[in-house]
């Protein structure tokens, strides 16, 4: 995985890759169009073609050529000037390590920080499809991943951490001894979670279920769920301290590895996942997860 730090920014609308800012820069600094194109690895025409198609989007100039050289407008300048603010805030929070994912991988990366005593840390739990967007941009030094099949569609090998498996969110009183017990029952699915080895299950078992709604985290659908007694849903087994009306019924059947991906191949984080994935095996148990040996 091949990460650069390429940042887009929004103006008037209209979103301009760094391709654009990398262009006026070269020309605010070397005041000739064909050195600028040198510089940034174009021809002097797929440059000028680039100039002129954000003139135009914009309706505004952006670049003066006179008999001395080609010169920024004060306006190509003042959204050079934005767009290197940004890079610049961006540049001074590099010593803080940042990371991308479900809630289940973040949550267990925070517990695992607290342990290496690791306090410069920050965390964005966000979908798998923002979290990939954001190491691509080299935006983040951290990807986590909540269901391994996450890391498989992109081709990746992230470090696992623990792992995890789903429980049943039932009602007071209900017991649950087999998967046949779930026969034609309604559940809450939570999107881009692992409760796709749920469905996955019960459709090898030829078990007849449905899915009524799908909600973007754990906590609505535990809240539809407690308020409705002809609805369920899963939840993982290390957030289950949220409810003590579960079951274990497909324990087995949702076993899964929680896992995390260093980046930038930073030494310090390169550290840190290991002694998540190895010293620190004998105390996630009592993060709610399972040592990776456990079968």
């Amino acid at each position: 995985m091949k990460i650069k730090a390429k940042i887009s920014l929004s103006v008037d609308d209209n979103t301009y890759d760094y391709k654009l800012f990398e262009t006026l820069d070269a020309i605010n600094k070397l005041h000739s169009q064909r050195k600028a194109a040198k510089h940034v690895g174009v021809s002097h025409s797929v440059l000028n073609r680039r100039i002129l198609k954000a003139e135009k989007q914009l309706d505004e100039k952006l670049v003066d050529v006179t008999p001395r050289g080609s010169y920024l407008t004060e306006f190509a300048r003042d959204i050079l000037d934005e767009y290197e603010t940004y890079m610049l805030r961006l540049n001074n929070h590099d010593s803080m390590i940042k990371v991308a994912g479900g809630p289940i991988s973040c949550e267990f990366l925070r517990e695992l920080a607290i342990g290496y005593n690791l306090a410069n840390i920050s965390f964005i739990e966000t979908d798998p499809d923002t979290a990939y967007d954001l190491a691509n941009m080299g935006m983040i030094d951290i990807l986590g991943f909540d269901d391994p099949v996450l890391a498989y569609i992109h081709n990746l090998e992230p470090i696992p951490l623990g792992r995890d498996y789903l429980k049943m969110l039932i009602h007071p009183g209900e017991v649950f001894n087999s998967i046949y017990d779930l026969e034609g029952l309604s559940f809450i699915e939570v999107e881009n979670s692992a409760q796709r080895l749920v469905w996955n299950s019960l459709v090898d078992y030829n078990v007849n279920f449905n899915i009524v709604s799908t909600v973007s985290s754990f906590h609505e659908a535990i809240r539809l769920v407690e308020n409705d007694p002809n609805l369920y849903t899963f939840i993982n087994n290390s957030m289950s301290y949220t409810s003590e009306n579960t079951s274990n019924v497909l324990e087995d059947n949702t076993s899964h590895i929680i896992s995390a991906l260093n980046v930038k191949n930073d030494s310090l984080i390169e550290s840190f996942l290991n002694f998540a994935s190895h010293n620190a095996q004998k105390t996630t148990v009592s993060y709610g997860f399972k040592h990776l040996l456990d079968e």
